[in-house]
């Protein structure tokens, strides 16, 4: 992890990831870059593209305002050593998810964070948030989606929700090395309606092998209502933060399609780590 991008908006939310985002910068030594989009406004005529041209000015400022607002803000975090990581920022006009999408692949970035504030009415929206529903679909990197309800960023337990595919071994070595700057401890958990001791013995000794024997608990929960009984053991586990792995598929295409680990991430007030299947 070298460079993380934080979308700010200003809100409560964005700012609980913004704190986040400059917590993990801290301690990886990655810089962090805080990005506020301003959306292209409509314009039909010369002289509404005038007006257009001056609010876009005006939002600029105010926005150059806030983001140095804020970045002392995130600065003042660290007490009187202060950040040890490297800040800017940036304003941009486009759609969030194109911005983002655009500064990964074109400046490089390995990482983003941002909050996750519903604004409508569908149950997409409700759950998770559109805007962070574009990101998560289009952009390719890990992305951290911080909800409103999350507490003061801390990272010693991260749990991997597995659903016993080959591909979770690389995603786990993701999740190891962001772990690993914490020292925080790593949870596979597998939630069935029945018991399968074999098949579950026989994927994590794959996984350790191919982990190159990290130290990795393996938890399986037996429960008749698989969201509930993750939901269950997140709440019962003192952990941190929640990882999954997003197939190729579209990820919010069908809700009732899901796999479990997906379901997972609406219903968790953790912060979810989504890893990308083809990022891999």
């Amino acid at each position: 992890m070298k460079k993380i991008l934080c979308p700010v908006d200003f809100s409560k939310t964005s700012n609980k990831a913004a704190e986040y985002a400059a917590h993990i910068a801290q301690q990886t030594g990655a810089s962090l870059t805080l990005l506020h989009v301003l959306h292209l406004p409509m314009m039909d005529t010369t002289e509404s593209a005038l007006m257009a041209s001056q609010v876009l000015d005006e939002q600029r400022r105010m926005a150059g305002d806030k983001l140095q607002s804020l970045g002392m803000h995130l600065q003042n975090l660290f007490g009187e050593g202060g950040a040890t990581f490297v800040m800017d920022s940036k304003v941009q006009e486009a759609f969030l998810a194109d911005a983002v999408e655009r500064l990964v692949k074109e400046e490089g970035f390995d990482f983003v964070v941002l909050g996750t504030t519903g604004g409508g009415n569908t149950l997409e929206e409700i759950m998770i948030g559109s805007n962070t529903e574009s990101v998560i679909s289009q952009v390719k990197c890990p992305v951290l989606a911080v909800p409103a309800r999350a507490t003061f960023p801390q990272i010693h337990r991260i749990v991997y929700a597995s659903d016993f595919m080959a591909e979770d071994a690389r995603a786990l070595a993701k999740v190891l090395e962001l772990a690993s700057f914490f020292q925080a401890e790593v949870e596979v958990v597998h939630v069935s309606k029945e018991e399968n001791a074999q098949k579950a013995q026989a994927f994590m000794e794959d996984l350790r092998n191919e982990l190159g024997g990290y130290p990795v608990r393996f938890q399986p929960i037996i429960h008749e209502e698989e969201d509930t009984g993750l939901k269950d053991y997140l709440s019962r586990s003192n952990s941190n933060m929640l990882a999954i792995l997003k197939k190729r598929r579209n990820f919010f295409k069908d809700l009732f399609g899901m796999s479990l680990a997906e379901k997972m991430t609406y219903q968790t007030k953790l912060p979810l780590l989504v890893l990308h299947e083809d990022a891999l």
